[in-house]
Parts: structure tokens; C-alpha cells; sequence
């Protein structure tokens, strides 16, 4: 037992895993996750309904989008963004590797007649000859990313804009960790990671921890209390 819990208790080196694959393609995880992102009045897989209205207001406004206007999301999901930014008249590409997300996101724009083209796949593997006035990564995952993976996903952009074209990324702030401690607590019949919350909401949780500011490990004073979602990252441009 203590072999097991000094391994649990093993930090890994930062941006070790990379288990994005596993949250949005698992069948039941994605299910999940989808259900999620449609329920507008949570923060989880993505921002509130009212929160990403006034967003979407703010970016039509900020860089002028009309109908001569490209723009492409990276990490689409079902498309919350594109949808609202195509009926801004902008022309939409989405990109998301969750199959499930972007098969709901294609029959919204079917059924509403939208220009949007979407693209199942890993946006890290994205290649087109298709050049834009903004790149979109929202709901921080460009935090997510290694390094490297940040690197390879800058110089992705810097070669699809078009000159004077504009990214916009969704990042947390360090302030939003000031405050934040790591914490670990044992008790007799403790099963560790018990929580009542799905595997979506875990994995989730997992993957914003992920990041160059903060490193957490899931622990519970109580085994039926839900974890914490860290607090909600500010709307920046770079």
C-alpha cells in the first residue's frame, strides 16, 4: 500500500502525457464532454452561453469581422464560436478531433445554412493551403500545450494568416494562481480519486492542471466531495 501511494505521489515532469486524444475521443468521455459544452450555464468544457455572446460581440467588434472576413478555430468543439461568428456573415473553418462535437457542430450549420467548413482532426496536425485574417484558440488550450507544442502551433498560425492578420488566444492569468495550493490528505478507508463527478469532469480537470504555472494532484479530504474547476482564465489578446 505504501509502495502505491509513494508512486501516486510521484510528480511527473511537466507536459509529460499529452492525453488529449483520450478526453475527446473516447466514446463515453466524449458523450460527456459534448453535453457539457451545450449546458450554458456551466464552465466546464466550455464558457457560459452569456459569457461567450458578449465574447463573440467583442470579437466581431475588435476585428471588424464581416463577410470578407476568414477565420479559423482551433479546437472547435461544436461549434459554439464558429456558429455565432458565421452568422456575423464571417467565412468559418473549425477544427476539432472530437468526431461526435464536430458532427453536431456540421448539423447546426447544414440546418442554418452557414459557410462553414469543418475539419475532424488533431489541429497540431492541421495543414491548408487556406490563408486567414484571425486564428482562434479558445477556453485556454493553448495552455494545455508543451512548449513545443505551443511553438509548432505559433508558427502554424504565422503561416496561415494573411498579412496584418490578427491571433486571438484564450489563456489563463497568473494572478488566477496566486492563491492556489497543492495540498494531499490520507485517511483510513480513503480510496483515492473517488469522486462523484464523471470521468469527463477528471480528465478535464487533469488537463487545465497541466500547465507551466500550476502542477495539482486530485486529492479529497472526503471521498464523495467534487473537485474545484480553477477559476475562470481572463479573454486576453497577444
Amino acid at each position: 500500500m505504501f509502495e502505491e501511494i509513494e508512486l501516486i505521489n510521484q510528480r511527473p515532469e511537466p507536459f509529460k502525457f499529452y492525453t488529449a486524444s483520450d478526453l475527446w475521443t473516447d466514446e463515453h468521455t466524449s458523450a460527456q464532454m459534448l453535453s457539457f459544452h451545450l449546458n450554458e450555464a456551466i464552465d466546464v468544457s466550455s464558457r457560459k452561453g452569456e459569457f461567450i455572446n458578449r465574447s463573440v460581440e467583442w470579437i466581431v467588434s475588435r476585428f471588424n469581422i464581416d463577410r470578407d472576413s476568414a477565420i479559423v478555430d482551433f479546437g472547435c468543439g461544436p461549434g459554439l464560436y464558429t456558429t455565432r461568428l458565421a452568422r456575423q456573415g464571417a467565412n468559418m473553418t473549425g477544427i476539432d478531433f472530437s468526431g461526435r462535437s464536430i458532427e453536431y457542430a456540421k448539423e447546426i450549420a447544414a440546418r442554418e445554412q452557414l459557410n462553414i467548413n469543418y475539419v475532424k482532426q488533431n489541429y497540431l496536425e492541421f495543414i491548408t493551403e487556406d490563408r486567414f485574417n484571425l486564428t482562434m484558440m479558445i477556453m485556454c488550450d493553448f495552455c494545455a500545450l508543451s512548449p513545443i507544442q505551443r511553438k509548432e502551433v505559433l508558427s502554424k498560425f504565422h503561416r496561415i494568416l494573411k498579412p496584418g492578420g490578427s491571433v486571438l488566444l484564450d489563456v489563463y492569468s497568473l494572478a488566477a494562481f496566486e492563491k492556489r495550493e497543492e495540498t494531499a490528505a490520507y485517511e483510513a478507508r480513503f480510496q483515492l480519486y473517488r469522486y462523484l463527478c464523471t470521468a469527463a469532469e477528471i480528465r478535464l480537470i487533469q488537463l487545465r492542471q497541466n500547465t507551466p504555472y500550476m502542477h495539482g494532484r486530485l486529492h479529497s479530504r472526503h471521498p464523495t466531495s467534487r473537485p474545484v474547476l480553477p477559476r475562470q482564465p481572463l479573454l486576453r489578446l497577444f
